[in-house]
């Protein structure tokens, strides 16, 4: 079992980039399930990372029927609790995956008027590298940077995101990785061997729930 626990925190520590933060135009907050990076992005407004909180989701997978309202609309009331005032934020609240959070944000800069140079993003620790990756792949003039909640892995789990269902969501999240950028989803990213080990071995032992093959 400690081989086990050993590969995935080889594949957490693929996706948590552990980025040193520079100022930016504006914070991307993208959508999910786990509240905490509504927190992150809080935290990085009031640090001074960026004058504007964009906050994109409208009811993903993992949210439709959990929460009331989007994706947005949720994370606002978790940023606005923290102490970011509404002005300093905006929300798109139509898309339901990675992609349309670029692509509606997009139109949504666009309608607004606004040009960004750079952009910090925010998402779940075994997100980044994927949010990252769509950014550079959608948006290669803006220069990104990407973050989420500071936790190591046994810390992230909780009551409310177990192992079990966080080691799921990184199996299927390597897929994505692995098979995702030849489609053009987002730019391509190192890989390793050990990764295809690690893949396998977590897939031999059920670790299945949220696989794209």
């Amino acid at each position: 079992m400690a081989r086990y626990y050993q590969q995935v925190l080889s594949v957490w520590n693929y996706f948590k980039l552990n980025q040193t933060l520079q100022a930016s135009d504006a914070i991307l907050l993208l959508g999910s399930s786990d509240l905490r990076v509504g927190e992150r992005a809080a935290e990085l407004y009031h640090q001074g990372i960026a004058p504007l909180v964009i906050i994109s989701g409208g009811k993903g997978r993992m949210t439709d029927g959990v929460f009331e309202l989007s994706e947005a609309e949720t994370f606002a009331k978790v940023v606005m609790d923290c102490g970011v005032p509404h002005y300093a934020i905006l929300l798109e609240d139509q898309s339901t995956n990675t992609g349309e959070n670029f692509q509606f944000t997009q139109q949504l800069l666009e309608k607004k008027g606004i040009t960004l140079q750079s952009i910090t993003l925010v998402q779940k620790p075994y997100m980044e590298r994927r949010a990252l990756a769509t950014s550079e792949k959608v948006w290669p003039n803006i220069k990104a940077q990407v973050t989420s909640p500071q936790y190591d892995f046994l810390d992230y789990c909780s009551a409310l995101h177990p192992s079990t269902e966080v080691i799921n969501l990184m199996v299927g999240e390597l897929q994505r990785m692995k098979h995702y950028p030849p489609q053009g989803f987002f730019a391509e990213q190192p890989w390793s061997p050990e990764l295809d080990d690690a893949l396998e071995s977590l897939l031999a032992i059920g670790y299945d729930e949220q696989t794209i093959l």
